[in-house]
């Protein structure tokens, strides 16, 4: 009987869309890339239950940390049109930094589709005095509202196209200014969130970049981080910098109004996952950039194509291979 009630759900899922999801609509899975409890830092999470009747609707906070991607959470209770906030290190003591990740839940406990949530991340920086917030990455459900998600009943959320809407496959970011520490008024400093979506806690993940110029020329480069990491953009690559920016063949009248400033474009994808026992090729992850110099900044990049390996979050050396 339990072997045809899996089978019966996965095929319910399998009739779903399994398009990337349209990550400005609510849903059931939401992922704040950063969360920062160190001294002299404020981090404000909020979650909105748009739904205008109905049952209420439990919601898991996951608060992952850099380090070992270890897991402090906490659980509320959302009525129907209700908002809720809180403090980061009020909600999760324990957290240090890295990301959050929350999803719906029914009332026995389990996940499942309710895609009335949003939500967004308020960052308070005081190590670099800045401000700035972003809306989370949302991913919608794909098995029917108010159906349970885990189908395949491994604790794991799997943004496969069957559980939740796919991972992206690519990530793009439309502009970055070439860096120059030496000239900083020439220069806006950015650093670069990156958040392994394979694999899981054991993994370690390598990315590769393309590093596009102001006049279409590419560089090509690669980092290798474990879990989630927040990274100055000299220290992936010096072809963020602003000084080899001007050797190369660039347009001399961009960027327009700013003279002797360079800027460019970056396209980021996944390219392998690896733990002491197991290796996935093109795995997903998300990335960030955050401006910090003088007006502070930091919004979701554009989302390229879609890919059936993401999940939230395994434990094991051999991840998760459904």
């Amino acid at each position: 009987m339990t072997t045809r009630i899996i089978a019966a759900a996965l095929l319910l899922a399998s009739l779903a869309p399994t398009a990337r999801a349209d990550r400005n609509d609510p849903g059931s899975l939401l992922i704040f890339p950063e969360v920062d409890n160190r001294p002299g830092s404020i981090t404000i999470i909020t979650v909105t239950n748009v739904r205008s009747g109905g049952d209420d609707i439990r919601v898991h906070f996951n608060y992952i940390d850099q380090e070992d991607c270890s897991k402090d959470d906490a659980i509320t209770r959302l009525t129907p049109r209700d908002t809720f906030s809180a403090i980061s290190y009020a909600h999760a003591p324990s957290h240090q930094r890295g990301y959050c990740f929350a999803y719906a839940l029914g009332q026995t406990g389990g996940p499942i589709d309710a895609d009335y949530l949003i939500g967004s991340v308020l960052i308070l920086d005081g190590v670099n005095k800045a401000e700035y917030s972003m809306n989370a990455l949302v991913f919608e459900a794909q098995t029917g509202d108010g159906n349970p998600t885990d189908l395949d009943f491994d604790g794991i959320r799997d943004l496969n196209g069957l559980e939740y809407s796919m991972a992206p496959d690519r990530i793009a970011i439309p502009r970055f200014i070439g860096q120059d520490q030496q000239h900083p008024m020439a220069s806006i400093r950015a650093e670069l969130i990156l958040i392994g979506l394979t694999g899981g806690r054991q993994f370690h993940t390598a990315v590769d970049f393309l590093i596009y110029n102001d006049n279409e020329v590419p560089f090509s480069s690669a980092y290798t981080f474990d879990c989630w990491t927040r990274v100055p953009l000299l220290q992936i690559s010096g072809a963020f910098g602003r000084q080899f920016l001007l050797t190369t063949d660039n347009d001399d009248d961009e960027v327009v109004g700013m003279p002797g400033w360079e800027s460019g474009w970056i396209e980021i994808d996944g390219g392998v996952a690896w733990s002491s026992a197991a290796s996935f090729n093109d795995p997903a992850v998300l990335a960030v950039l955050v401006e910090l110099d003088r007006l502070s900044s930091a919004s979701l990049p554009f989302t390229l194509g879609s890919q059936s390996n993401g999940d939230l979050l395994p434990f094991s050396i051999f991840g998760d291979n459904n």
